[in-house]
């Protein structure tokens, strides 16, 4: 953990959380957590935080505003001038750090809770908080109970999310001695209480902090036994047929469509993919609007079985046993068939001697304040099903070389609109994801954007809604219940890449390729809300641009296009956001192009195969969930054969 805030520091961040947030919420209890989650931030972004928070004790507020007092002495209407020359500031830098703190104090304003388990702006915006109605809770995957510092396996599968879950299932199932390695927490049913605050900080990657290096672009990314199947929103799309044939070129001739087919269908029966009968008003516009504009619309196949009305809260662990992830599916079955999963394992390195896998070494944490301890697994064979932000790191600390490890990183940078309803909408409650539209996916040869609703909670929205100030944001809160919050997935071209240094750092840019794809979905999506009866339509830029009823004729549509496509999509001036990681160990035959091959073995090195979107060659340009499992089943058949 890093070394606490200064009192000085602690004093500016609290002063931020009570400037940022509205009056009434708990500012003490926000500014506690605040600091609890930068100290789990890695050293050198905590450090540039607090750079920072030392300049709106000094200099900032003399620079930006002529006031020659620290930040926390100033009057809150001056706070509020100096946070918004942040916000709109030319230099990246203090666009970020303001983007840093926006998101941090606006979540936490909104999701933290008393011991009750309430928060004192719930009742403001109408959210209900958990339900009531949580039954027994589903099974869990049985943790190795005791872990010795050495095992000995045939196959260490490092990640149980989509990827390593199917492949260490199949393989366990196939008679061979298998150990799950997951670095985050467990995921027991019982522990999922519908609480934003607690799930993010649990069961994603950096408790929901992940960001590019310049935090314009915000990541999510599950970190839990289960991975991102535990928090995703159960979209279970198939890679298109045309999309494939650009794999099969990039790969270098290895076939995604019809030799896929049989491992797609497979992981559908055995996780349910069905389609969703019952829409949420989130979903409905979004399906209504399509047909009313005269454009492409669809249900979508997700992996809810027997679903019932959709409880909404999803992307915090389904509490009714419901949701087909593969902790609810392929690890029950890696366990029952003698498998073994050690959960807070982060694994350090691949063991490789003379070119081949010995196995792997893991720092495994042990209870609260225990020391970590070194676990060493022995096996010949090595699966890893890390993500594509760790997977390539782990290579690279293992000794792996090759000009494409931790490069062709796509995020599927996603943006969004908030339409306004003169009825309840309430994007946190029924079930999420299942309309899509591709009516802008194919733009230019298969690049575009694809159209879907997000469901969000409280927090979630609070830190991607515009802040303007304290009073603009709370009305705007006030007005989320009747918001519906459709999303712009574009499926990018250009790529980014991961720090091998041991720090991750995710560097990416939004090309002005895709942001011309994504200004223009998002005009044509403005275009779709109003046909679903929107009265407001609002984008996600740090000043958002709002377009009312009155002036959406053709005419006005067609400026507010304009005004999107000038305001454009830079770094930290638009509200960017990825649940999709894909590339940095991509798949091609031939080793002077990629980092594996065919069978997801790393070029030239023995018994290390790959299988999880890292291996992607280009972007899905679909929710990859389904891939990646197929892919890995897949995989997995050609170890041992």
């Amino acid at each position: 953990m890093a070394a606490p805030l200064t009192p000085r520091e602690r004093a500016i961040l609290a002063c931020l959380q009570q400037t940022f947030a509205p009056a009434r919420s708990d500012v003490a209890r926000a500014s506690q957590a605040a600091e609890i989650a930068l100290s789990r931030l890695a050293p050198h972004r905590l450090a540039e935080l607090r750079k920072l928070l030392g300049l709106l004790a000094g200099p900032l507020p003399a620079l930006l505003i002529g006031r020659f007092a620290p930040f926390d002495r100033l009057a809150h209407p001056q706070r509020e001038r100096l946070l918004l020359a942040l916000a709109d500031s030319p230099l990246p830098a203090l666009r970020s750090g303001f983007q840093a703190f926006k998101r941090l104090a606006m979540f936490l304003a909104y999701a933290t809770v008393d011991e009750s388990g309430c928060n004192p702006l719930w009742n403001e915006i109408s959210y209900p908080g958990p339900r009531s109605d949580r039954p027994a809770p589903g099974p869990a995957v049985r943790l190795m109970a005791q872990t010795p510092p050495v095992i000995d396996a045939d196959v260490v599968v490092i990640g149980s999310g989509a990827g390593g879950s199917v492949a260490g299932a199949l393989l366990a199932r196939a008679g061979k001695r298998v150990v799950i390695l997951e670095a985050g927490p467990s995921s027991d049913p019982a522990t999922f209480d519908q609480m934003e605050a607690d799930a993010m900080g649990r069961l994603y990657l950096e408790s929901a902090l992940c960001a590019s290096d310049d935090l314009g672009v915000a990541m999510l990314a599950g970190s839990c036994v289960g991975g991102g199947t535990v928090v995703n929103w159960c979209t279970s799309l198939r890679l298109d047929g045309a999309v494939a044939a650009q794999w099969r070129e990039a790969s270098g001739g290895v076939d995604f469509d019809s030799s896929l087919a049989p491992q797609y269908d497979a992981v559908e029966r055995h996780i349910a993919v069905q389609q969703s009968a019952i829409h949420n008003e989130n979903n409905a516009a979004l399906l209504r609007g399509c047909r009313a504009a005269g454009v492409h619309a669809s249900v979508t196949p997700c992996n809810r079985a027997e679903c019932g009305d959709g409880c909404g809260y999803c992307g915090f662990g389904c509490a009714y046993g419901k949701k087909q992830s593969t902790a609810a599916t392929y690890l029950l079955d890696a366990v029952d068939a003698g498998a073994s999963v050690i959960a807070h394992a982060k694994v350090e390195r691949i063991l490789i001697t003379d070119g081949k896998a010995r196995g792997v070494e893991a720092s495994v944490a042990g209870a609260e304040g225990a020391a970590h301890r070194m676990l060493r697994v022995n096996a010949p064979v090595v699966v890893l099903a890390a993500g594509s932000l760790r997977s390539p790191g782990i290579l690279a600390r293992s000794g792996v070389t090759s000009p494409h490890l931790g490069r062709h990183l796509r995020l599927h940078p996603t943006t969004a609109a908030f339409g306004q309803f003169d009825h309840p909408v309430e994007m946190w409650t029924g079930p999420m994801q299942s309309v899509h539209s591709d009516a802008f996916a194919d733009l230019d040869n298969g690049y575009g954007a694809k159209l879907e609703a997000v469901p969000a909670h409280p927090g979630l929205m609070a830190l991607a809604l515009p802040w303007r100030g304290r009073a603009p944001h709370a009305e705007l809160m006030q007005r989320a219940r009747f918001a519906a919050g459709l999303i712009v997935l574009t499926r990018d071209r250009g790529s980014g890449t991961i720090s091998l240094d041991g720090r991750d750092d995710v560097n990416y840019r939004l090309r002005p390729y895709d942001a011309r794809h994504m200004l223009r979905a998002l005009a044509g999506l403005t275009d779709i809300v109003f046909a679903a009866g929107a009265t407001r339509v609002m984008t996600l830029h740090t000043e958002p641009l709002v377009l009312e009823r009155a002036q959406a004729d053709a005419a006005g549509r067609r400026r507010f296009g304009e005004a999107i496509a000038s305001q454009g999509a830079g770094a930290n001036r638009l509200g960017v956001f990825s649940a999709h990681q894909m590339g940095t160990c991509r798949m091609h035959r031939d080793p002077r192009k990629g980092v594996v091959d065919e069978r997801g073995a790393v070029h030239g090195l023995g018994g290390v195969h790959v299988a999880d979107a890292s291996i992607f060659p280009l972007a899905s340009g679909v929710n990859p969930m389904l891939t990646i499992m197929a892919l890995a089943h897949r995989i997995a058949s050609y170890i041992f054969t």
